[in-house]
């Protein structure tokens, strides 16, 4: 499964390093900022049902990893999959305030998401 990515810093992410791939550039066609369009990328070859993960830095609208997987559909991907390594929560929006404040501890990068003192959550 070739990896590609929304963005610059794909190459760096160590597991996926020998697999990726850059299967899109940025199209250069004006599109509004956090709009979903997939003309905001152009595929770099066809891709023939390929199983793609697209690896993106930030989820803060989707639009971007939305548009990239449209743009690899379009180059005849088969299922492409979304992975985001960070995601943007904006506090000011409905109840983001109240649910930044009710987590039970920050994130920690020591510490396994699924699992406390060795019990699943």
């Amino acid at each position: 499964m070739p990896c590609t990515h929304s963005g610059a810093s794909s190459a760096l992410v160590g597991h996926t390093r020998d697999r990726y791939q850059r299967l899109l550039a940025r199209s250069g066609a004006p599109v509004a900022e956090r709009a979903l369009d997939p003309g905001k990328f152009s595929p770099t070859q066809d891709l023939a049902g390929e199983a793609i993960l697209l690896i993106d830095d930030t989820w803060t609208t989707g639009a971007s990893a939305q548009g990239a997987a449209g743009a690899l559909k379009t180059a005849g991907a088969g299922r492409v999959a979304v992975l985001v390594i960070g995601r943007h929560v904006n506090p000011e929006w409905s109840d983001n305030a109240n649910r930044l404040r009710a987590l039970p501890r920050g994130f920690d990068w020591d510490r396994c998401a699924l699992h406390r003192t060795g019990a699943a959550v």
